[in-house]
């Protein structure tokens, strides 16, 4: 998101953001209001949508549901809202997420050591 909105989690969660665009991800922070939504389209064929992110914690301890559909209409409906979200969002560069202050990247370091916890 955009604004975080429990600090110490989004902390954690920034801290991975430089590895993730290294490998490719594009990353857009939503602003409009909290998405909690998870989802994902593979090859047009396949939706992922769920309440579970993508985690060590959420696949082993909590209580998450995710459905997994083979439906080629399905991913085109699930398509479109993806590609709303990315209009109304930000995509983040990698040399603009470089720039950050130092200390707001202490934090988040210091924070990726609790993100076991979190």
């Amino acid at each position: 998101p955009l604004q975080i909105d429990q600090y110490l989690v989004g902390l954690g969660q920034r801290s991975y953001y430089d590895e993730l665009m290294e490998a490719g991800v594009r990353i857009c922070r939503y602003g409009k209001r909290f998405l909690h939504a998870k989802c994902v389209t593979i090859d047009d064929t396949i939706a992922w949508i769920g309440s579970s992110n993508l985690d060590i914690r959420s696949f082993a301890l909590n209580a998450e549901i995710v459905v997994l559909l083979y439906d080629a209409q399905v991913c085109a409906l699930v398509g479109k809202e993806q590609a709303r979200y990315l209009r109304d969002g930000e995509m983040l560069s990698l040399e603009a997420w470089q720039e950050r202050r130092p200390l707001i990247k202490v934090a988040e370091n210091l924070a990726r050591l609790l993100s076991p916890l979190l």
